[in-house]
C-alpha cells in the first residue's frame, strides 16, 4: 500500500525548511531584533540560490571551518563563487585559518602524515601525531602552518549565534532544530494541524528572549564545567538568568539546573552552598533537599519548619510521600516516638516461573494469557485512551499554547494551569461519559482520524486497536474517569507508574491491571501511589512477584 509519504526530499530541501523557519522568526520578531540580528538574514536572501544552498549546508554542520575540496554537494554549482559571494556579505571568510590546531583538525592523519612529511610517524595514534606536531619548534611550526593553509581553499562560516536566536524564538527551546522540518517531510514524525494565532509569539520581550538564551548557555557549560570545583559550580550558578515573572517555563528550566549543582555541591560536601542553592529552588526535590542538608546539620528546628511547609503545601503527591517519611526521620532525630500508622500494601501474590531469557513481564504476559487476553500496556492504554478522549482539547487554540508547527504538546502541558484554563471544556466532555455510547464512540473515532499524530498521552505503539477496543468494553466508565482525574490532577508526575499488565479475563467480564516484579525487584513509590488510588477506587490491581524455577512449576490458581 502506498504511503504517501515520500521517500526522498527535493535537493533544495534544506533551503526552502531554512526560510520557512528563518522567515517566519524574521517576520515576527524583527521589531525584538538588532539591526545586525535582522542584517543577517537580509544579506542571506540578497545572495543567489547557490550560494543561500552553501551557506545553509554548512551553518548546520558540525565546526565552522571546512576545506573547499572536502565539500560534495552536486546541487550546488560552482562552489568557490558560492563561498566568494558569501565572503561579499560578510556571511563567510575565505581566507585560511590562522591557528595550527584548527588546521590540523581539517585534515585526516594520512594527509597530515604525508604533507608534513611524518611519515615515520605513522605508528602514532592521530592523538599522539597532534601532540607531536603542536609541540614543535616554533620554526617547524611556521612551516606545518603555511602547508596546511596553501594545501587548499578554505570558508569559515559567520552567524552560527543568529541562527540559535532564531531557532530559540521559532522552537521556545533549543533542543529542536531544522531537522523537524525533515522529519516532518519524510512522515517519520506527524504533527497535529492546530491554530497558531497570527503573530503570536514565544516571547513577549527581548528580556524574555536574552533570558532564555543565557539560561541554555549555562546548559552547555553545565556540561563543560569542572563537577570537582566548587568554585567552578558557584561560578556558574552567578550567570543564571534572573526570574521573570510569570514565565513558568524559565522557572522550571532555571530550577532544573540550579537542583542539579545543588545537589552536586552537597556531593562535594559543599551543604552549606547546597542550602543556599536548594532554597532558590520552587521545584523538587529542592526543599526535601533542604530538609536532608539541615538533618545532616543538626538544625532541627529549621527542618521542622520547612517540612510543616511542604506537609501544608505539597508539590505533587510525591513530594507529600517524601514528606511524610521525613517527618518520621526528623521525631527520631528529636528522640520523639514515632506513632507508627497502618501502612499501605496493594495485594499481593507470587507466582513461579520456569527460567528464561526474555523479560519477566513478557514471561509473565504469556502465561496469563492462558486465561484470557493479556497485554503489556504499562503507561500507554490509559494515557492512551485519555489522550484521545480529549484529543481536540490538549490542541484547543488556548492564548500561549502554541507557536510552531511542530509541538507534539501545549506549551503549557505540564503546568498546573493547563486543566484550569480549559476546566470548562474538560468538564463538558467528562459529561459525556455518562453516556455508554459517546465515550467509546468519541475514543475510536479519534484513534482512526489521528493514528501516528503525535499527542503527549498517545504512545501508538502500546495502543493497538484490537487492545483499545476491548478496554473500552470492559473497564467501566467510572474506573476510566477515576484514573484520567488523576492524571490530569499533574500530568507530569501521574502519566507514570501504571502496571505492566492489564488482564482481560475469557470466562466472565472481569479484568485487572497487574504490576510484575522479577526476583530482587520492588514496587516503586509512584507505582504505589497509583494501586492506593486503585484500591480507594475499587480499580482492581495486584502485584506479582515472580519467583524463577529450573522445574515445571505447579502454579497456584489465579
Amino acid at each position: 500500500m502506498d504511503s504517501g509519504r515520500p521517500d526522498t526530499l527535493p535537493d533544495d530541501y534544506y533551503l526552502r525548511n531554512f526560510h520557512a523557519l528563518v522567515g517566519y522568526v524574521f517576520d515576527t520578531y524583527q521589531d525584538l531584533f538588532t539591526s545586525e540580528e535582522c542584517t543577517w538574514y537580509e544579506s542571506i536572501r540578497q545572495c543567489d540560490e547557490s550560494a543561500q544552498r552553501l551557506y545553509v549546508r554548512l551553518l548546520t554542520r558540525k565546526g565552522n571551518v571546512f576545506r573547499l575540496s572536502r565539500l560534495k554537494y552536486p546541487e550546488i554549482v560552482a562552489l568557490g563563487d558560492a563561498a566568494s559571494q558569501l565572503a561579499s556579505h560578510q556571511l563567510s571568510v575565505t581566507s585560511a585559518p590562522d591557528s595550527l590546531s584548527t588546521l590540523i583538525q581539517a585534515y585526516t592523519k594520512p594527509e597530515l602524515l604525508r604533507m608534513l612529511s611524518l611519515e615515520t610517524l605513522k605508528s602514532k595514534s592521530r592523538v599522539e601525531l597532534v601532540d607531536f606536531i603542536l609541540a614543535a619548534n616554533p620554526e617547524d611550526q611556521h612551516q606545518y602552518l603555511s602547508t596546511l593553509q596553501n594545501a587548499d581553499s578554505w570558508i569559515s562560516i559567520n552567524g552560527h549565534a543568529f541562527w540559535n536566536l532564531y531557532n530559540l524564538c521559532f522552537f521556545g527551546n533549543l533542543y529542536q532544530d531544522s531537522s523537524e522540518f525533515v522529519l516532518r517531510d519524510l512522515g517519520a514524525v506527524e504533527y497535529e494541524d492546530y491554530e497558531i494565532p497570527a503573530g503570536f509569539r514565544a516571547f513577549k520581550s527581548r528580556s524574555h528572549i536574552d533570558a532564555h538564551m543565557r539560561y541554555f548557555e549555562c546548559v552547555a557549560l553545565w556540561d563543560l564545567v569542572d563537577r570537582k570545583s566548587t568554585d567552578a559550580l558557584h561560578s556558574l550558578l552567578t550567570q543564571l538568568p534572573e526570574v521573570i515573572p510569570g514565565d513558568l517555563t524559565l522557572l522550571r528550566r532555571c530550577d532544573r539546573l540550579r537542583n542539579s549543582i545543588a545537589r552536586q555541591l552537597e556531593r562535594l560536601g559543599d551543604l552549606d552552598g547546597a542550602l543556599r542553592v536548594f532554597s532558590l529552588s520552587m521545584h523538587p526535590p529542592a526543599r526535601e533537599r533542604c530538609i536532608r542538608i539541615l538533618l545532616a546539620k543538626n538544625e532541627l528546628d529549621a527542618a521542622d519548619a520547612l517540612l510543616e511547609k511542604m506537609l501544608s503545601a505539597p508539590i505533587g503527591e510525591s513530594e507529600l510521600q517524601v514528606a511524610t517519611r521525613l517527618k518520621k526521620q526528623l521525631s527520631k532525630a528529636r528522640g520523639l516516638a514515632i506513632k507508627k500508622e497502618p501502612r499501605y500494601r496493594p495485594e499481593t501474590s507470587t507466582l513461579t516461573l520456569m527460567a528464561s531469557e526474555f523479560r519477566v513481564e513478557e514471561v509473565a504476559r504469556k502465561f496469563y494469557s492462558q486465561f484470557g487476553n493479556c497485554s503489556y500496556t504499562e503507561n500507554c492504554l490509559v494515557n492512551g485512551v485519555l489522550g484521545l478522549f480529549i484529543w481536540d482539547i490538549v490542541f484547543h487554540p488556548v492564548n500561549g499554547a502554541f507557536f510552531n508547527p511542530f509541538q507534539y504538546a501545549p506549551a503549557d502541558f505540564y503546568d498546573p494551569d493547563f486543566r484550569i484554563r480549559r476546566s470548562a471544556l474538560l468538564e463538558d466532555r467528562f459529561r459525556e461519559m455518562d453516556d455508554p455510547l459517546k465515550f467509546p464512540a468519541r475514543v475510536m473515532e479519534n484513534y482512526v482520524k489521528h493514528e501516528g499524530k503525535s499527542n503527549p498521552l498517545v504512545r501508538w505503539g502500546g495502543l493497538p486497536y484490537e487492545l483499545l477496543s476491548l478496554a473500552l468494553q470492559r473497564i467501566p466508565f467510572t474506573h476510566w474517569r477515576a484514573m484520567f482525574e488523576r492524571i490530569l490532577s499533574n500530568p507530569r508526575e501521574n502519566m507514570a507508574g501504571f502496571p505492566d499488565l492489564v488482564l482481560f479475563k475469557t470466562d466472565d467480564s472481569h479484568y485487572e491491571f497487574i504490576e510484575i516484579k522479577g526476583p530482587g525487584d520492588t514496587v516503586q513509590q509512584n507505582q504505589l501511589r497509583w494501586m492506593r488510588y486503585f484500591t480507594e477506587h475499587r480499580i482492581p490491581c495486584r502485584v506479582v512477584n515472580v519467583k524463577w524455577s529450573v522445574e515445571r512449576p505447579n502454579h497456584e490458581p489465579l
